[in-house]
């Protein structure tokens, strides 16, 4: 954490994402327990010093608090009329009007029914109406009141004013706060964030859904005004990867928050084995048609021949596996089922190793050449799936491949889905260069890394 003060434009490319994916903080934070906020808190009152911080910052939190219950009531300080300084086509009053009317639908799209309040100050003056902000939070707040507002050292001064006005409100009035980074992802990196305070949210695909909606109510922010220098999108591809992340950060003193404790392997690995109980292959690995043109495509947009070394993560019966070994010199194969790994194991060949564990903690060290996951990313919570992704980004050896194969059609009773698995995946792997990509009415196969061109790497032009 740093104390300095960051200076930043919003058209900067800004922290890689991939660098904040991969960073421990997601996996080492407590993970906020959203459906116990009601049992501590009677309002969620959320503080925007502009029009859409409250979307982009945490809007799946907002939405997962208002699913399980919990009342909310937003507070939008400015009407961010300042966001287009140069634009020659609109006028700061009518810029006004048309974001006041973005937030009220993006805060219905979030939480049907929550009150929005529009305190009318000036975009970019808060640091001296502070006084005046800490009266009118403290308003609307009570000892049951949690407060959510900007960090106090995002880097924005009207996000930073408006942190520390909701501090001294919740101060006078016993109401509790916690704080969102926004513009800090942007301009910091991993040691500019408070990691003792910090705390992560896994929204759940309602909440996801919700806040993809509200974030479609800005395209003030998010796509041109006009053709002018002044008039490009001030949310810029950067911002939105990181409001599309499966994963919130809130930044709170320990008790503010309730907290849950992350699963265990003891907490999945018998559903996976009680599949096993009415016979040995429950998922009709061999029997489908679905199943045995999609293990044809996997292998078919694998960029090398033959690989030193091949990881397969949620290897379930191996059918596979047996696939992958005829392309591999040695193969690692991982699931948490004791169960499917028994079925696995039988007649396999000798170069394939099988490991009972769960992802993301029984991913093996490398290198790799490959390493697959088919069929396993939407059985993982959005904190698993990240460390999963960091453990395969460090056990992948140079010019590896990272291979993802999912289900297209919605999930019921896992934590995620397909398509959610691979867009935070291509964010992930971003930097290892996106090679293929297939995508039918069933299924979604993706590619990172290995060679660029077959062709080319077998010296045909």
């Amino acid at each position: 954490m740093t104390d300095r003060a960051p200076r930043f434009h919003h058209a900067d490319p800004g922290t890689p994402e991939p660098l904040w994916l991969a960073d421990p903080l997601w996996w080492s934070a407590p993970l906020v327990d959203v459906g116990g906020l009601r049992e501590r808190y009677d309002t969620l009152l959320v503080l925007a010093a502009h029009p859409d911080d409250e979307t982009l910052a945490a809007g799946g939190f907002v939405a997962a608090a208002h699913r399980l219950g919990l009342p909310v009531r937003v507070l939008v300080a400015t009407a961010g009329e300042a966001s287009h300084p140069g634009a020659r086509a609109w006028a700061p009053s009518q810029l006004a009007l048309v974001r006041a009317a973005e937030v009220e639908a993006a805060v219905a799209a979030l939480a049907a029914g929550a009150a929005v309040e529009h305190l009318g100050l000036p975009d970019g003056a808060l640091a001296s109406a502070e006084d005046t902000l800490a009266d009118r939070v403290a308003a609307c707040c009570g000892p049951g009141t949690l407060v959510v507002a900007p960090w106090t050292a995002d880097g924005h001064p009207d996000h930073d004013a408006l942190g520390r006005a909701a501090v001294t409100a919740a101060v006078r009035s016993g109401a509790a706060v916690a704080h969102y980074p926004l513009w800090l992802w942007h301009w910091g990196g991993p040691g500019d964030l408070d990691r003792a305070r910090l705390h992560v949210v896994e929204p759940a695909l309602p909440d996801l859904a919700a806040r993809a909606a509200a974030v479609a109510c800005y395209p003030s922010q998010t796509a041109p005004l006009g053709p002018g220098p002044g008039e490009a999108a001030v949310v810029t591809a950067p911002v939105l990867r990181r409001a599309r992340r499966l994963v919130e950060a809130l930044v709170a003193e320990s008790g503010v928050l309730p907290v849950r404790q992350a699963r265990t392997d003891a907490d999945v690995a018998p559903a996976f084995d009680g599949m096993f109980d009415h016979g040995d292959d429950p998922w009709g690995f061999t029997s489908s048609y679905y199943e045995r043109r999609k293990r044809a495509l996997t292998t078919a947009v694998l960029g090398q021949e033959r690989y030193r070394l091949a990881v397969e993560i949620g290897c379930a019966t191996g059918v596979l596996t047996r696939d992958l070994a005829e392309r591999a010199d040695q193969v690692v194969a991982v699931d948490p089922s004791a169960a499917a790994l028994e079925v696995a194991a039988r007649d396999a060949p000798a170069h394939v190793r099988w490991e009972l564990g769960r992802a993301p903690g029984a991913v093996p060290d490398g290198p790799a050449d490959l390493v697959v996951l088919s069929e396993v990313g939407y059985f993982l919570t959005p904190v698993e799936l990240l460390e999963t992704f960091a453990r395969v980004r460090a056990a992948l050896a140079p010019g590896g491949e990272v291979v993802l194969v999912h289900w297209r059609h919605p999930t019921d009773g896992v934590p995620l889905d397909g398509p959610a698995v691979h867009a935070q995946a291509a964010t992930a792997f971003s930097d290892l260069g996106h090679r293929v990509r297939y995508a039918d009415a069933d299924v979604l196969v993706d590619v990172w890394g290995g060679p660029a061109s077959v062709a080319a790497a077998e010296g045909r032009r």
